[in-house]
């Protein structure tokens, strides 16, 4: 069922595949998304999600398909709505998180185009990639479903705790909930794979980082596991700075996605030493056009990792930037080093 990274940890193999690889730097997936009046019935459309998801495979050598979706369905199925604007970003309608709120169901009927376009992507693949499946991390949806979007500080959601620690709280488990249903879902389907993305990780204020950035991960693993999904589960702590060594110790993740701010020879020392590590390459190297920059960047990726169980990507998405060329440039430089 699983593949290369399963084998992972008793061979040399280093996998390799690009977070947001199906998105806009691939001059065919704008004509995949012109055809929807929104995002979201992008992300719900069966065509377009099994098109979107297989679409980098065209071009690269990789080793996974990612699911093509966004975190924000979940917000968006709990009732707020949920827009993106270009150059602007996701918005999110304002929402009253009270008693009403809390009783709100989160049916995973709403997904099912989702699970139909899982079994046709399982059909596409090579039984050698893996299909990932992910979702956002409870305090990351929060962030976006309290501040209405995306911020430089997450002011409105850090206010939103301190005013009402218990209400946040609240809020919180009711997403971890949600999140863990939504990934076993997608592994019912068929995902090989399940990542949880903490985006906004670096705004949790420190007083409450084990309790909004670890336990959370911590409590959606447990639940997982506890219904036999036995997949490798992938979790990143966007620029969580210091507080990644104990992520990688607590949060229960297999493997610990290393974001492009992280002194990777310091992460590799102090990491635990019992998970796989994922990432550490900035995605805005593959936009320049210095190839000695590139293949300086990806030895030395190289170089550290060569005693660690390392998937190898970039810290965090690719941008619309992105050279398709330099993509490529990258993947034969893994082939040749090896």
């Amino acid at each position: 069922m699983i593949s290369k990274l399963v084998k992972l940890k008793n061979s040399n193999i280093k996998p390799k595949w690009f977070l947001r690889q199906s998105g806009r730097h691939i001059p065919e997936y704008f004509s995949i998304r012109d055809k929807h009046d929104t995002f979201i019935d992008f992300c719900l459309n069966e065509t377009s999600i099994v098109n979107a998801t297989i679409l980098p495979l065209k071009y690269y050598n990789i080793d996974a398909a990612i699911l093509f979706s966004d975190i924000l369905l979940l917000p968006h199925f709990l009732g707020q709505k949920v827009t993106f604007k270009k150059g602007l970003g996701p918005k999110l309608e304002n929402i009253r998180i009270d008693k009403d709120f809390f009783k709100k169901d989160f049916d995973l009927n709403n997904f099912i185009s989702i699970k139909n376009a899982i079994f046709k992507i399982k059909k596409t693949l090579h039984p050698s990639k893996d299909l990932i499946g992910f979702c956002g991390a409870p305090w990351t949806l929060a962030c976006y479903m309290l501040e209405g979007g995306s911020s430089k500080d997450f002011a409105k959601t850090r206010t939103f705790l301190w005013n009402d620690e218990e209400i946040f709280f609240k809020l919180i488990n009711k997403l971890t909930k949600d999140c863990a249903d939504f990934l076993e879902y997608q592994y019912l389907a068929g995902c090989t794979i399940l990542m949880i993305f903490d985006t906004w990780s670096n705004m949790i204020p420190d007083r409450y980082w084990i309790k909004f950035g670890i336990e959370p991960t911590k409590i959606i693993i447990d639940i997982l596991r506890k219904k036999n999904v036995k997949c490798p589960i992938i979790g990143l702590p966007f620029k969580s700075g210091e507080m990644l060594i104990q992520y990688s110790y607590e949060s229960l993740v297999d493997v610990v996605s290393i974001d492009w701010k992280t002194n990777l020879d310091w992460a590799l020392t102090n990491i635990n030493d019992n998970v796989i590590t994922q990432g550490n390459l900035d995605p805005a190297v593959l936009s320049c056009n210095n190839l000695l920059a590139i293949k300086k960047e990806v030895h030395r990726i190289l170089d550290l990792t060569q005693k660690k169980c390392h998937i190898f990507n970039v810290g965090h998405g690719l941008t619309p930037e992105v050279k398709i060329k330099n993509v490529k440039y990258v993947i034969k430089l893994l082939d040749d080093y090896f």
